[in-house]
């Protein structure tokens, strides 16, 4: 047997396969998906998973034991990093590196975005209410720009990244020193509740960072879709103006993991506001991603644009108006490839179909800041992708 993984649970698993043949990445049937759960578990190259697997996080959500086998599949990943290191080609996209992909996107943004930015670090995160926005947030301030925001503390910088994207690529070392830094930021502070914009940032903060990383947190922790609705519902937040038209609703992979609290409340606040719904998977767990998790294998773009425009073909297909989103990543990621690939389907998200229906004015940057964003990865990593070179990352 290989190295074992410490994140997967070898004795509650019974090999019955649900894991990888309900992945529709990998296109397994019942019996190839068990021999391949078998190859993962005795440490054996798999025939298909590590080729066709695009980190998306799903068969966590499949297992119907909770044996964590994204954990499995993405240790192998964990293990060539700390043989080989990171390609320097990704060095831009990593949150570490200063600048990268999306601390370039400040100076793009308007005056009374940047001001958001720099009022957000400098307060403290202390209060009953905190919202943590994330580094998805934070490349589109006009999300948390909104009256119906301002009982709740906003407190956060890119330099207190989740870890989500090392994550997601395997790079365990890496989200351990990440848990070590958070851990001491919010130690001793006053916390009762901390809200997430990103349900990136809820798993991390809830799941993953202490359940798998130590990470000691003394504050509760919740969905701001969820908060949101619950202020419609009581009519505390009024809908003062009927939205319309019929919206394909996009899953996070994230959101597939928290399920009903984020998939629930996010569809009763699109229909709340008088969106049509159109779901793009019969179960919502068994969406597609967006293709940014899609880099986390071969570390390569053109993974991440398949992955992509998959998910924007199917959204087509479905002949409506708008693709919704409710994670910040997923907005800027379609938003890119539209670029890319031209759809007729606008990506707009939760929190801005919410500020236009209670009265407040429509602000839509997310294309042209994905356009800035390929502008930027085209020159800053693009010339690096015949190198060899190597690198570690260092957070603390």
């Amino acid at each position: 047997m290989g190295e074992r993984c410490d994140f997967f649970d070898y004795d509650n698993c019974d090999l019955c396969g649900e894991c990888l043949s309900r992945c529709r990445y990998l296109g397994l049937d019942l019996k190839k998906a068990r021999e391949e759960m078998k190859r993962l578990i005795d440490g054996r190259p798999t025939k298909v998973v590590h080729r066709r697997c695009i980190s998306c996080y799903a068969c966590d959500a499949f297992c119907p034991r909770g044996c964590r086998p994204y954990e499995l599949i993405i240790s192998a990943w964990h293990r060539r990093y700390r043989e080989r290191g990171l390609p320097v080609r990704a060095s831009y996209l990593m949150p570490a590196s200063q600048p990268n992909f999306r601390t370039d996107l400040v100076e793009t943004m308007s005056p009374r975005e940047r001001e958001l930015l720099r009022r957000w670090r400098e307060t403290p995160p202390e209060g009953e209410l905190v919202l943590y926005p994330g580094c998805n947030a934070l490349a589109l301030p006009h999300l948390l720009d909104a009256p119906f925001l301002k009982e709740v503390i906003i407190s956060g910088d890119f330099d207190l990244c989740c870890g989500e994207m090392y994550f997601r690529m395997g790079l365990f070392d890496v989200v351990e020193q990440v848990a070590e830094r958070l851990t001491r930021h919010f130690r001793g502070r006053s916390i009762g509740t901390m809200l997430f914009v990103c349900p990136a940032g809820l798993n991390m903060f809830r799941n993953v960072l202490p359940g798998l990383f130590g990470a000691e947190f003394s504050f509760r922790t919740r969905y701001l879709g969820e908060y949101l609705w619950e202020k419609v519902e009581s009519g505390e937040l009024a809908i003062v103006r009927r939205l319309s038209g019929r919206v394909a609703v996009h899953d996070s992979c994230h959101g597939r993991i928290l399920g009903e609290e984020v998939q629930g409340s996010a569809r009763r606040l699109y229909a709340a506001m008088g969106l049509d719904l159109v779901e793009l998977a019969t179960d919502p767990a068994e969406g597609l991603c967006c293709g940014m998790a899609a880099g986390c294998n071969r570390y390569r773009p053109e993974d991440m644009y398949r992955a992509a425009v998959r998910e924007m073909r199917e959204a087509a297909r479905t002949g409506a108006d708008e693709l919704a989103v409710y994670c910040g990543g997923c907005q800027l990621t379609f938003s890119l490839m539209r670029w890319l690939h031209p759809t007729r389907q606008p990506v707009r998200h939760l929190l801005e179909y919410l500020k236009e229906a209670t009265g407040e004015p429509a602000y839509y940057p997310a294309s042209r800041r994905a356009l800035r964003m390929l502008g930027n990865i085209t020159v800053k990593a693009f010339p690096k992708m015949l190198s060899r070179r190597t690198y570690r990352i260092s957070i603390n």
